[in-house]
């Protein structure tokens, strides 16, 4: 790539100027968008490091690679993207079918990038991805007059159900949609999150840390969702909505929550993989061992990725670790909720604690009053 056009395309894609580089193209004659410039950089990787998802749709589909790593350092335009934090742009990069487990030449994944430059949630955005054609498998019937095993219909919403990020228990029955509980259609999508579990497990071309974590998560909504199952059996008299009777589970029996999932981590198939040896490692450690919950939010959620990007960790819901939460509970105002679905089920567990915090906040302001009034004595002379 000449100089000339190098600097015309850098500048197009800068100004995020896609009819500037349509005119490009028509001008230089050019037959590809698969082009070098000095630095060994494509137009696709500047696009995706500048953050332009519109003109990084438009190369790919005037034919440019979307896994284009043929510079000094092999890195893909996601790799760019990474660099940046960019979850947007990532998001778009792996639709159009860009490869996570592409390592450049010190042998570092885009999700490794992201991490190392402190974008935890980035990280979390890519490792969690699936294609949409792993899920569409499932709902393409093995052979004629049989049904598939994922009803077509559910096919968009299911997509959506695994690739939550925040993974809390809460947050998973509240996003999980009603119709996964008529009929049969638990038992399907079960089967078809044991069978992506251990599709997941087997695969070799990606990194292990990645297929591990991705193989627990489905095993993990599979776990939550045949316990909802259960009291939706056509046979029981009782027709309580099965999500809130195990919300209702959580908020009023005490450890349930931390023993529902300790037993799901236990009953885990794959028991020699690296990630169910540091779950367990992480539960037997004596008074430092840490709660199941905090293990799964930790190793297969989106924990870090909360609290590692600012020196200010974002206020998450009590309830259902959801960030950004708003309410607050009106009497210590120290714990806040996204809303009063999340207050009621989080106010039985918080009970014995607000009374400590509106102690502790009494305290505190007793004793900064005494500071400042023993200040102000000893201003004017008095001691």
């Amino acid at each position: 790539m000449n100089r000339n056009l190098s600097r015309d395309i850098f500048k197009a894609i800068f100004l995020n100027d896609l009819n500037r580089l349509r005119e490009i193209f028509v001008h230089y004659n050019l037959y590809s968008w698969n082009l070098l410039d000095r630095r060994s950089l494509a137009p696709i990787h500047y696009a995706a490091y500048r953050g332009s998802g519109e003109i990084i749709s438009w190369l790919v589909s005037e034919g440019s690679k979307v896994n284009y790593g043929s510079d000094d350092n092999q890195n893909s335009p996601l790799h760019m993207a990474a660099v940046k934090g960019n979850t947007e742009i990532c998001s778009l990069l792996l639709t159009l079918g860009a490869k996570r487990y592409v390592t450049n030449y010190i042998d570092r994944t885009a999700a490794q990038v992201a991490e190392d430059n402190g974008y935890f949630h980035c990280a979390t955005i890519i490792n969690n991805y699936v294609p949409k054609e792993e899920v569409r498998y499932y709902t393409i019937p093995e052979y004629n007059g049989c049904e598939p095993k994922l009803p077509p219909e559910l096919e968009g919403l299911f997509y959506k159900f695994i690739m939550m990020t925040n993974i809390h228990p809460v947050k998973v029955v509240f996003e999980l949609p009603s119709v996964f509980l008529v009929n049969e259609n638990a038992l399907k999508i079960v089967k078809v999150l044991h069978l992506m579990s251990k599709r997941q497990f087997y695969k070799k071309e990606e990194c292990k840390s990645t297929t591990e974590m991705l193989s627990f998560k489905f095993h993990y909504l599979a776990t939550i969702l045949f316990e909802l199952a259960e009291p939706n059996d056509d046979t029981s008299k009782n027709q309580t909505d099965p999500k809130d009777v195990f919300l209702q589970k959580i908020s009023t029996i005490e450890h349930f929550l931390q023993k529902f999932l300790h037993d799901c981590i236990v009953k885990f198939s794959y028991k020699d993989t690296a990630l169910f040896r540091q779950m367990v490692s992480y539960m037997v450690q004596g008074m430092d061992s840490l709660p199941p919950l905090d293990i799964i939010l930790l190793l297969v959620g989106n924990k870090r990725a909360q609290s590692g990007e600012s020196t200010n960790e974002p206020v998450t819901c009590a309830a259902c670790d959801e960030i950004n939460a708003s309410k607050k509970c009106p009497k210590c105002k120290a714990v806040k909720y996204c809303n009063r679905a999340c207050l009621q089920i989080h106010s039985l567990m918080h009970k014995k604690k607000c009374k400590q915090i509106r102690r502790e906040i009494k305290d505190l302001k007793s004793s900064e009053e005494t500071s400042v009034l023993a200040k102000c004595l000893s201003i004017i002379g008095i001691k």
